[in-house]
């Protein structure tokens, strides 16, 4: 059983790596934007429904399959290092020679023949992204985060600064593109370079098939869920501008990169640790843990970047962003939920209940395809798309809270009890910092005041109501630094 140094060292580590890299990737977004078209950032975001798909086919589940297997050695390691390049090299000829046929989904506003070689350019990515998860995985079996941290931070400034410069430079599109393909040779030129494993010409298809019955139910749960975050711009590039698709995109890109991230590097830390613990009873306490404390970050996040949206989107983006406001606010909303349904999953994967995980995501997938369709249905404009996303991942919220129920105890009372008090907090805290937006003042001032009475109105509530995480973040600050 891990201790709990390893615990909370892992976690900021695996935050930390997750965090500071998308931080920089964030401010880079937005310098890249003020020199970019939305209608060049809406070919971007087109050609990525179809990379980001494709990426996650070839590095969404065999990573996780050898974290999983506890006794994994050497060969296993190059079984699947074997398999995921000869995998991910047959995915990208299938994306570059299909692109033709797969942009015509688009409405007549887009330049098929550019998005369509942007498409097969981009796809290059895949081959290194597959490159670079099985290297993390490695990393992340071995909890080794804080060298994670380092290797890509490097990769994320480097290409950031070549996007910036190019499109200062003018090459609008062709600026993102190379940003995206310099990130992932880097960080594989990074991981080779760090690692001191190196792949041998060993394949052994009986190590192969035990971990392929585990990684491909989690590869298809991850592919749902690209899917399924993809499907709401395909719907919206099918039926609506390229301009829709760019400040639906970008309103929903800052808080999901944000939300995300911390998700990600809770549930890295979170699955090696459950992994390696049987102890159901140290289970539920981890588990708890890590919800109350997610919960007590993410959602004032959400609310408060909610309420500030208008002032940040005109501030560093400039007004030709503004329409994509209601979509940042609505994304929001959607994220602040999502404490409740991280840790549950978490463990089933932990557990080797790859079927159980795989049939709670078909489930909450059907109920935000219905929701969509009718939404398209109704013909009421591309807000109502967005808002449909919105409700389907409220509804998943109850389905899934039954895992940590049944396995480990973890009554759903108890699930909703852990996060409420920092909804109303939050809830609290918006209806404040909202109010400021129709205050006369230059907005940088604005958007200062805005941020200081959320932050002071939340943790001073929260100090003043003796909440047990506020202390808790303290003291897992406190024990990194130490280490």
């Amino acid at each position: 059983m891990k201790s709990k140094p390893d615990i909370v060292g892992s976690l900021f580590w695996s935050f930390l790596e997750r965090v500071g890299a998308q931080t920089v990737g964030l401010v880079v977004s937005t310098v890249l934007a003020r020199f970019i078209l939305p209608e060049d950032y809406g070919i971007i975001a087109a050609a990525t429904i179809f990379t980001g798909l494709a990426t996650t086919f070839v590095s969404g589940g065999f990573g996780n399959a050898l974290i999983q297997k506890k006794d994994a050695d050497d060969k296993d390691y190059s079984t699947m290092f074997i398999f995921n390049l000869v995998f991910s090299v047959s995915v990208y000829f299938i994306v570059f020679f299909t692109a033709p046929f797969l942009v015509k989904v688009f409405s007549s506003s887009f330049d098929q023949e550019l998005l369509t070689t942007v498409v097969r350019i981009l796809g290059i990515g895949i081959v290194f992204a597959s490159f670079n998860s099985f290297y993390r995985a490695i990393l992340t079996k071995k909890l080794l985060f804080r060298k994670l941290f380092k290797q890509t931070l490097v990769g994320t400034m480097f290409s950031g600064m070549i996007g910036i410069v190019l499109a200062y430079k003018g090459f609008g599109v062709w600026a993102l593109v190379t940003q995206s393909l310099v990130s992932y040779f880097i960080n594989s030129l990074i991981f080779v370079c760090s690692s001191k494993w190196r792949p041998k010409l060993y394949f052994s298809f009986e190590r192969f098939k035990i971990m392929f019955s585990f990684g491909a139910k989690l590869l298809i749960s991850g592919l749902m869920i690209t899917a399924y975050t993809e499907m709401t711009g395909l719907v919206i590039g099918n039926r609506y501008s390229s301009g829709d698709l760019a400040y639906y995109k970008k309103g929903t890109n800052y808080p999901k990169l944000i939300v995300l991230n911390i998700v990600t590097a809770i549930n890295t830390a979170l699955f090696p640790i459950l992994s390696s613990i049987s102890d159901k009873s140290e289970q539920i306490r981890i588990v708890r843990k890590f919800n109350r404390i997610s919960a007590f970050v993410i959602t004032p996040m959400m609310f408060g970047f909610a309420a500030v949206a208008p002032a940040f989107v005109e501030l560093l983006l400039t007004e030709k962003w503004l329409p994509c406001v209601p979509f940042l606010q609505l994304c929001c909303l959607s994220y602040a939920i999502q404490p409740l349904e991280m840790s549950s999953l978490q463990y089933l994967k932990a557990a080797g209940k790859a079927t159980e995980y795989l049939v709670l995501d078909i489930v909450r997938k059907c109920i935000g395809i219905i929701l969509i369709v009718f939404a398209v249905a109704c013909n009421k404009g591309v807000l109502l798309v967005a808002f449909a996303d919105v409700v389907s991942n409220f509804i998943a919220i109850f389905v899934n809270m039954y895992p940590g129920k049944k396995h480990i105890g973890y009554l759903i009372k108890h699930q909703i009890w852990d996060v409420l008090p920092k909804f109303v907090l939050s809830g609290v805290m918006f209806v404040a910092v909202y109010a400021i937006n129709y205050i006369s003042l230059p907005l940088t001032l604005k958007l200062v005041i805005q941020v200081i009475v959320g932050v002071v109105l939340y943790f001073g509530s929260a100090r003043l109501l003796k909440l047990k995480e506020l202390d808790e973040l303290f003291l897992m600050g406190k024990s990194v630094l130490k280490k």
